[in-house]
């Protein structure tokens, strides 16, 4: 890939004269017109498009496609329905892209399909002339087709050429962030997230650790063009900066003991391999002999070299499409062929593989730093599995990375200040090799849900937010997942004047609907699990801090027998002296689940109408809604305004539900209804709800008593 001081030695090539490219008689002028973002371009547009959506009734007759205009632009793809009546809604809406719009960045493949044959498009092949249809398979899985049979003649090619330039962007400074100049003004919400470019960060974080006695944070005096380690980072504290930078220079990046985390005396370091040049290991036995001396008990260090007994990087992206080839397939029939030996396939793409070996030395390192140990985290090039193993056992060890604000700071801290290359791994930019893409992050996510599976309600953020979270990587709009590393971050803000804008500051994405969504319903803080676990504590009433969660989750235990706490059915949660909640996780292949509300939801013959998991996620919000609403009315709790405000948003969620009765014929107007993928999924409107209990009047929540939903359900 070049660099980006390369780019800018070269002649200036902004979007505008890449978009001159195409002849302006293919430009169609006529009276719609988009409204487009601060920077952003039309590049193609053309009319009369099918897209071939999932077939549905309306008046009685199967409608499966939708005509209308394709608008590709230097951010987006976009198609706009002509007829407005038959547009599909989806609950989560984002601020900047449509249900039918997708980022020019989450573009994955685009196939042509002339006379029924099927051909990918790239920049290296040239486009037929007589394109039908093309279809377009993004890279969190979700996929469009469209035909052009009743467009102009040509327009097929045309749109084709359009898209192998402007998806394909091949330089770093064609992305639509360096076109969105329009300023930034930062939220609480992103203020509150610890970016780690500083300093006073990484101090806090170690005295928080108590890691001061054998660590410091290390400073550079000027920032290196070709570095990928941030301005500061933590080494060991009896190792002068000459001495370290010494050292470094045997190690691959540079990169040798850096320190992201300490539990009592023990520390979490990650480090990359010796240069291919270096035989001898001397320099990394001294190193490792560094690392022990920073222990107070001068224990010898376990070294867990991740690239001998994990995965590559070219072995989990080879992984990764076979999984999203699974889930994107090309029509009905294709379908239907797959579905019949679906787990046998499952299993040959090795994805839920992966995931357990991930957990299971994850647990192995935690349990390692449990028992007072220093673990290191050895691979190839420090910048990689590394981040993946250290993120989760930070999330075993440490209940503060299970909030939703230390989630975020964990992400900031082990991925993007320590420099995972996203803009490799994620194929940002065409014209890097196709053996540096690896979606690692995407595992990283999916072990992450699987940890929420296991101990639901242990993290204070819920599977809607890690959907939500892998569909913002594509988003070139923030810049958090845009960059290599911190020093391509700054030679963009200074020499390319990007403005830049943290992914964490949700509310510039969505609204405070979809933002509660965000939080888990049966999360529990430390003090609740102390309170329910302690025998002396067991009479005690619920934490004042979530009085709602607590209540729901008082109820789940009173139901389990022989006098015992049953935290979760998967996973064990073990407590410290000091009450820090530790997690156990079952990693064995048997117990990893395939996560369906990010891979299955673009697959509607997957998708249970009015039904699902969404449906209980739903329930057990309610009814924390109806406990709320109890305590008010009872004067048991004083609530902050946070908490009204969230009960305030809820009923905004409710309200844009179904109102749906016992009489199906009753419900006339055009309503939404949830089902399991929801809020991803696209719904038709239909005036044909489904029967349900759950009654929505006047703002006010009721349940009848014999409601389709069991207690016992918030059980399983």
């Amino acid at each position: 890939m070049p660099t980006m001081s390369e780019g800018r030695n070269k002649t200036k090539q902004n979007f505008t004269s890449y978009v001159n490219q195409v002849p302006d008689e293919n430009f169609v002028n006529d009276d719609y017109k988009p409204k487009l973002l601060s920077g952003e371009l039309e590049a193609a547009r053309a009319n009369n498009v099918c897209m071939y959506i999932t077939s549905y009734l309306k008046d009685g007759k199967v409608c499966g496609e939708k005509m209308g205009i394709l608008l590709i632009t230097n951010f987006r793809l976009s198609f706009v329905s002509l007829d407005m009546d038959d547009d599909q809604l989806s609950f989560q809406s984002n601020r900047f892209l449509g249900s039918s719009d997708v980022s020019l960045s989450n573009i994955d493949r685009i196939y042509q399909y002339v006379d029924k044959k099927k051909r990918i498009i790239s920049p290296q092949v040239k486009n037929s002339s007589k394109i039908d249809k093309i279809r377009i398979v993004c890279k969190n899985f979700k996929t469009f087709t469209f035909g052009f049979q009743l467009s102009e003649i040509g327009k097929g090619k045309y749109i084709a050429d359009a898209l192998v330039k402007f998806a394909f962007p091949a330089r770093h400074n064609l992305l639509f962030l360096y076109r969105f100049k329009e300023k930034y003004y930062s939220s609480p919400m992103s203020e509150a997230v610890k970016m780690y470019n500083k300093k006073s960060d990484w101090f806090q974080e170690l005295e928080r650790c108590n890691a001061t006695g054998g660590w410091r944070v290390y400073s550079k005096d000027c920032r290196v063009s070709s570095s990928s380690l941030p301005m500061h980072f933590v080494v060991p504290k009896h190792l002068s900066d000459v001495d370290y930078d010494n050292i470094s220079k045997s190690f691959r990046n540079n990169r040798s003991a850096i320190w992201v985390w300490g539990l009592k005396d023990a520390s979490l370091v990650r480090l990359a391999e010796l240069n291919p040049d270096i035989t001898n290991t001397t320099v990394e036995n001294i190193l490792l002999e560094h690392v022990r001396r920073c222990d107070p008990q001068k224990r010898q260090p376990r070294l867990l070299e991740l690239y001998k007994i994990l995965p590559s990087i070219q072995d989990v992206n080879l992984s990764y499409m076979k999984l999203r080839d699974l889930c994107t397939p090309d029509n009905d029939q294709q379908f239907m062929v797959q579905d019949g030996r679906f787990y046998s396939l499952l299993e040959k793409s090795y994805w839920l593989l992966y995931v357990s070996l991930c957990l299971k030395h994850s647990d192995i390192a935690a349990k390692l730093l449990r028992e007072g140990q220093t673990v290191v985290l050895q691979e190839i090039n420090g910048r990689d599995m590394s981040c993946v193993i250290s993120s989760l056992v930070q999330l075993l060890l440490d209940s503060s990375f299970r909030t939703m604000r230390g989630f975020q700071n964990l992400i900031q801290k082990e991925w993007i200040i320590l420099g995972h290359p996203f803009s490799d791994r994620l194929g940002h930019v065409s014209t890097v090799k196709s053996t540096e893409r690896s979606p690692l992050f995407l595992l990283f996510l999916d072990c992450t849900w699987q940890l929420l599976q296991q101990f639901p309600d242990a993290f204070e953020f819920s599977d809607v937010f890690l959907t939500t979270l892998w569909d913002s990587l594509f988003i070139p709009i923030f810049d958090t997942f845009q960059f290599n590393s911190e020093t391509e971050r700054y030679q963009a803000l200074h020499a390319e004047h990007v403005v830049l804008r943290p992914v964490w500051d949700w509310e510039k994405q969505f609204e405070s609907k979809d933002l509660a969504l965000f939080i888990n319903p049966l999360y529990q803080t430390k003090k609740a699990h102390a309170a329910l676990t302690v025998p002396s504590a067991s009479s005690s009433s619920s934490s004042p801090q979530n009085p709602i969660q607590n209540s729901l989750f008082n109820a789940r235990r009173a139901e389990d027998s022989n006098g015992q706490t049953i935290v979760n059915v998967v996973g064990k949660l073990q407590l410290s002296q000091n009450n820090e909640q530790f997690l156990e996780p079952q990693c064995c292949l048997r117990d990893i689940e395939l996560w369906q509300q990010c891979y299955f939801r673009w697959m509607p013959h997957l998708e249970i109408k009015y039904g699902g998991m969404a449906q209980c996620d739903l329930f057990n919000r309610i009814l924390l809604n109806n406990i709320c609403k109890l305590r008010q009315n009872l004067d048991q709790s004083v609530l902050s305004e946070i908490a009204n405000d969230h009960m305030d948003v809820l009923e905004q969620i409710l309200s844009a539900m179904v109102i749906q009765t016992r009489d199906p014929d009753a419900a006339t107007d055009a309503s939404l209804a949830i089902s399991s993928f929801f809020p991803f999924s696209s719904i038709v409107p239909t005036a044909q709800a489904v029967c349900s209990d759950l009654l929505i009047a006047s703002n006010d929540i009721n349940f009848s008593h014999d409601s389709m939903y069991e207690t016992s359900s918030l059980n399983d």
